[in-house]
């Protein structure tokens, strides 16, 4: 079996287009099956991190005044290894931490490329009932009060200091210690949403967007919805992505507000009409209080990062300058310079050099790389291999050149600016 009908027996898709829907359904093929089982049922400890999920971090909140237990992945790019990635914070890690890893890996993916890697930090609970809820009540779901000894909700209210921890001591240590980009999403679901919300209110700054999946506005007589009536006033401004959500809770509770009350918050961001708050709800009237997060955090994702996808162009009229000018108002919403990555538009570039029509636009993508990655020697041997493709020797071997320079190791390098010196 040849070196090329080895590749294909794995990857039947290997040669087709970026982005094509055939190699777009393999991708996702191959994501969802590990992904569907990594699910476990409610209940069960959690299995120790896999490998290729991230680590496990202990660290001592002084806050807090108790250890907590962090999870973190961080995304890996063997070519630059000193690239930067925007951050979400997941809460409930224990629950979705592996789904919200695995949605980062499958959407940033070089075919499918809907958003960027994602460095994805994961929050255990140590007192959920504590920590996830912005007001101390005795007040269950159903409206009843239990003062009893065995209360669950005895030591609730402890919104404020959990936040404190995020934001003073555990952003500190994600910064310090992984290569971060001034870019931060805040994901929480139920009392986590309920978290995530109360953030938005009384922090805005520490978070970029706001994930809400199912949140629980009737805690505490709908402490939350009067808090939103008291601080979102008409015309205000809050530059910041929302994107909330919410499942068939009113099912299993007859006469339940839950679907009202979100319904509530959707109504009142509407009338007040807030500046710069970019906000979107969906309701998934088939999905459980416990399901509904599969679906609410992909599209959280796909919501935030909406733009993100360069806009259909044809090969014919593919061109550095719409790309570029796509990036930089990527990096206009998002607040940080965002450059086209180097090995999708590498990839993209080597489909175009394949057809006579389109070899220039393929040149003009990698010598686009050179200019975004001058320090690459990958960039500048794939230019080199283009320009020798076209005939013009020249601009070849100054190509190769500086890649040799960059990777004076590299023999492959040596070899292809030695055929050319022949």
């Amino acid at each position: 079996m040849t070196e090329k009908s080895r590749i294909l027996a794995i990857n039947p898709f290997q040669n087709m287009k970026p982005g094509s829907p055939k190699k777009k359904l393999f991708a996702f093929v191959c994501f969802i099956i590990p992904l569907l089982f990594s699910f476990k049922a409610n209940g069960q400890k959690v299995e120790p991190i896999k490998s290729d999920q991230g680590k496990v971090v202990t660290m001592h909140s002084d806050i807090l005044k108790e250890d907590r237990r962090i999870l973190i992945y961080t995304p890996k790019d063997s070519a630059n290894s000193e690239k930067k990635y925007p951050v979400i914070y997941v809460l409930d890690a224990d629950n979705h931490f592996a789904q919200m890893v695995e949605y980062s890996k499958y959407l940033s993916r070089q075919d499918v490329s809907v958003i960027p890697p994602l460095i994805v930090v994961g929050i255990t609970n140590t007192d959920r009932n504590r920590d996830l809820t912005p007001s101390h009540s005795n007040i269950d779901y159903s409206g009843k009060s239990d003062t009893t000894a065995n209360s669950p909700y005895k030591h609730s209210g402890g919104n404020e200091l959990f936040l404190q921890f995020i934001q003073k001591e555990l952003m500190p240590y994600v910064n310090s210690n992984y290569n971060t980009q001034p870019y931060r999403i805040f994901a929480g679901h139920s009392f986590g949403a309920l978290t995530t919300i109360n953030c938005l209110f009384n922090y805005p700054d520490m978070f970029d967007a706001y994930i809400a999946v199912s949140p629980s506005f009737w805690w505490d007589q709908k402490f939350l919805l009067k808090l939103a009536d008291k601080r979102l006033k008409a015309g205000s401004t809050l530059s910041k992505t929302l994107f909330f959500s919410d499942g068939n809770e009113d099912s299993s509770s007859p006469g339940s507000p839950f679907h009202t009350n979100v319904l509530k918050f959707d109504s009142l961001l509407k009338k007040r009409n807030i500046k710069g708050l970019d906000f979107e709800y969906i309701p998934y009237p088939n999905e459980s209080h416990m399901t509904v997060p599969i679906k609410s955090y992909y599209d959280g994702l796909r919501f935030i990062y909406q733009q993100w996808q360069l806009p259909p162009v044809s090969d014919e009229k593919i061109n550095p300058e719409i790309i570029m000018r796509h990036y930089k108002g990527l990096s206009q919403k998002f607040g940080y310079p965002i450059l086209p990555d180097e090995a999708y538009f590498n990839d993209l570039a080597q489909w175009l050099l394949k057809s006579p029509a389109t070899l220039s636009n393929g040149i003009k993508l990698l010598e686009m790389n050179t200019i975004n990655y001058p320090s690459s020697s990958r960039a500048f041997a794939a230019l080199g291999a283009a320009y020798a493709m076209k005939g013009e020797k020249q601009k070849a071997m100054a190509s190769y050149k500086k890649a040799n320079e960059l990777n004076p190791k590299s023999n492959e390098i040596k070899l292809r600016l030695l055929e050319l010196q022949k």
